[in-house]
Formats: structure tokens, C-alpha cells, sequence
């Protein structure tokens, strides 16, 4: 194991990256948060010091399980040694908790996805840091209903695949797997086929998994329309500005089989900057469905955590007039990215990732906190630690 996080402040032992998006701005404004967010009153806390970027979480049999992109990933403001670390060469990172308080992150030989479908880019990297050129983001995890196995949805760099726009990287596609048992710990078998590839529009990425009441599975995902746009901030704010749409995709009992085509269920605005990304998708206690998503760029200050709210999961969605998280909320830089998770009490958690730095870099380190749902509204307040032991 790596390490386990008893709380506190972040500071650490880390991985580094490829930044995504190399034509954009070559530094960034991000500095240090003005105050560590592990403050008696504040409703964040930090969960794992190691670079564990775009969580999200499940909960099966007492236990918290929080998985993430490689840690590889989106470190900025590397240092001139960092390739001489050795980095870690899982495609993805798993974690696990059993109060939501204190975390376990596992090593490679952990690997949920030990193994890429065939449409993956194989192999590892040639030069130092050796890492998979798979490059898997954002896995995301469900329990189908057929027969109580685990479905993980992630993204990865296609293989042949050409870069659709010169000075962007080759496309990631979304692809899907099935656990070998029902543990959501997996291992899981990849599916040879992608589950949605929109080349031309970027690339698709950030899936996120959803069961409805009826058992009804889906997987709301971001078209990277940002991946071919005209340069500046994340590659999208040069005119013409590309759209960034979260799509819906309805899926079969056996959660790899699409049924129809997706939906789209929310865009960028103006007020979101270069996209907008990492949808997440909770219905309330009050039958009210809540899409939490992040603005503004990854690489900046500017990226946060908004969501909106409709009656029906495929919408139309209303904008909540409030920004969730922010920089500067309880210390935090950059949070975004959530993953939403019901406690097995009644409540509802979240992991979301934000700046820190590193002697790697400025790496995208867990917290969590948890949610308070009233009406159309949704506010974090801190979490005791209330986990179930069923």
C-alpha cells in the first residue's frame, strides 16, 4: 500500500503528468490557498495526499470505494526532475474507506483494470517517465441489475486514432468493463467496443454512471469539444469558441449495450469559460435530479463545481443560481470534478479533487465532504463520518 491519510493538510508524495491540452498558456496563476481546509468547522476535508485526480465513489457492503485517473495525470508547474520519479503504472487508482474519514490507497498490483479493451492504445511510453499510453481518465463504476456485477465506464487515447485538430493530443473515447465478481474492487474485463468516439468533436470523456429508480442505467458523459478548439485556456477560448456538451446515454440492463442515441442535457455558457465537464448524476430524496458538473479550466484557478437541477434525468435542466465550490472556499484551489455516493443511511457523500502542491508539482489531491439536499437547492456541510457497517 502507499499510503494511508489520517487528515490535516496536504503535502506529500506524488506522480506527474501529460498535460492535456499542451496549447494552451505554458504556466498558471495557481498559488498556494490562503488556509488549509482541514479547519474544525470546515464541511471539507482532505482525504488523500497523492495525485488522485477526477474521484468517484461507490458504496457496497460497508465500505467506500473511491477510484480515479491515473496519477500520471494533469500535474502543472513540474519541476525540471521530475521524470526521475517512478510513477505509478496502474490505468486506474483505487481507494477504499470504511468511515469516509480515513483512506487506504491501494497499489498497482490493485489495478481495477488491469487490462485495456482492444480499441485502447497499448503499451507504455518510451521515454522516462514510463507510464501506460493508454492514459485512462475518470472511471466510473454501477452495479447493473442483471446479475449484481460491477460496470466501470472510463476513458482512454484511442488507438490509430489521428489528432483531429494540429496542436491538441489524440482523442480519448469512452469504453466500458465488466467485474469479474461482485466486488466493485474488480478485477474487470474490458469490452472490445467503445461505448461512445466522436472524433471529429474532440473525443468523448468523464463518464459518469447513474441507475434511476426503475433500475434504468446511464452514462452521461462530456463530448471534449475543447480537444479541437481554436487555442487559449484549455484549448477553448479563441474564437470560434467549440461547444463542450454533456450527453445522456440511455444503456441496456447489461450496462455495455447502448439504447438509442444520447441526449443532450446541459452546454458551456459564457460564464463557464473554455467548457464545461465531469457531469455527476444524483436524484435527491425529493425525487429531484441533481447534474453536478466543473467549469473554467483544470490548469486555473477559474475551475469549480456548479450543477443544476431537473425533474426528469434527461431534463431540461435549470442552472442553480450559486456556485457549489469554488478557490478560495475553506482553502481550496481549482476543486472540481465530483463523485456522489449514498452513504447506505440516508445521506450523501462527495469526493472531489483540488490543487496542491508537491515536490512534483501541483498535483489534483482528494477531499470530501458531504451534501444537504433542500429542494432545488444542494449545500456541503461536514462530514462525522457516518458510514454504515451492513
Amino acid at each position: 500500500m502507499l499510503l494511508i491519510l489520517l487528515g490535516g493538510a496536504i503535502g506529500g508524495a506524488l506522480a506527474v503528468t501529460l498535460n492535456r491540452h499542451a496549447g494552451g498558456p505554458a504556466g498558471s496563476s495557481i498559488q498556494d490557498p490562503p488556509l488549509p481546509p482541514d479547519s474544525p468547522n470546515s464541511p471539507v476535508r482532505a482525504a488523500l495526499d497523492d495525485n488522485f485526480p477526477d474521484p468517484e465513489v461507490t458504496f457496497h457492503n460497508g465500505t467506500f470505494y473511491a477510484f480515479a485517473t491515473n496519477n500520471a495525470a494533469g500535474i502543472i508547474q513540474r519541476p525540471d526532475n521530475a521524470s526521475s520519479y517512478n510513477y505509478g503504472i496502474s490505468n486506474v487508482q483505487i481507494a477504499t474507506s470504511t468511515d469516509f474519514l480515513t483512506w487506504v490507497l491501494l497499489n498497482s498490483t490493485h489495478d481495477p483494470l488491469p487490462t485495456i479493451g482492444d480499441w485502447v492504445i497499448p503499451g507504455m511510453t518510451e521515454a522516462p517517465p514510463k507510464i501506460p499510453r493508454a492514459n485512462v481518465w475518470a472511471p466510473a463504476v454501477i452495479q447493473r441489475p442483471t446479475d449484481n456485477k460491477f460496470v466501470m465506464y472510463y476513458s482512454a487515447n484511442q488507438r490509430n486514432a489521428t489528432e483531429p485538430h494540429g496542436r491538441h493530443p489524440p482523442p480519448h473515447c469512452i469504453g466500458s468493463a465488466v467485474s469479474r465478481t461482485d466486488s466493485p474492487a474488480g478485477p474487470y474485463d474490458p469490452i472490445d467496443n467503445t461505448l461512445a468516439c466522436p472524433i471529429d468533436q474532440g473525443g468523448a470523456i468523464d463518464p459518469a454512471a447513474f441507475k434511476d429508480t426503475d433500475n434504468t442505467l446511464y452514462v452521461a458523459y462530456k463530448v471534449d469539444g475543447n480537444n479541437v478548439g481554436h487555442g487559449g485556456l484549455c484549448g477553448n477560448t479563441k474564437s470560434p469558441i467549440v461547444p463542450t456538451p454533456i450527453m445522456l446515454q440511455k444503456m441496456q440492463a447489461d450496462g455495455v449495450t447502448n439504447i438509442g442515441d444520447p441526449v443532450q442535457i446541459l452546454d458551456r455558457t459564457k460564464a463557464d469559460g473554455p467548457l464545461v465537464e465531469a457531469p455527476a448524476l444524483v436524484r435527491s430524496p425529493d425525487g429531484i435530479y441533481f447534474l453536478f458538473f466543473s467549469a473554467g479550466c483544470t490548469r486555473s484557478p477559474t475551475y469549480d463545481v456548479k450543477y443544476a437541477t431537473a425533474k426528469s434525468v434527461a431534463g431540461p435542466y435549470t442552472r442553480a443560481r450559486s456556485t457549489l465550490l469554488q478557490t478560495g472556499d475553506w482553502g481550496l484551489l481549482a476543486p472540481g470534478s465530483v463523485g456522489v455516493v449514498e452513504d447506505g443511511e440516508g445521506g450523501y457523500k462527495m469526493v472531489f479533487h483540488a490543487r496542491v502542491s508537491a515536490p512534483q508539482g501541483r498535483i489534483r489531491a482528494m477531499f470530501t465532504t458531504k451534501l444537504k439536499f433542500e429542494g432545488h437547492v444542494v449545500s456541503v456541510e461536514r462530514d462525522n463520518g457516518t458510514a454504515s457497517t451492513v
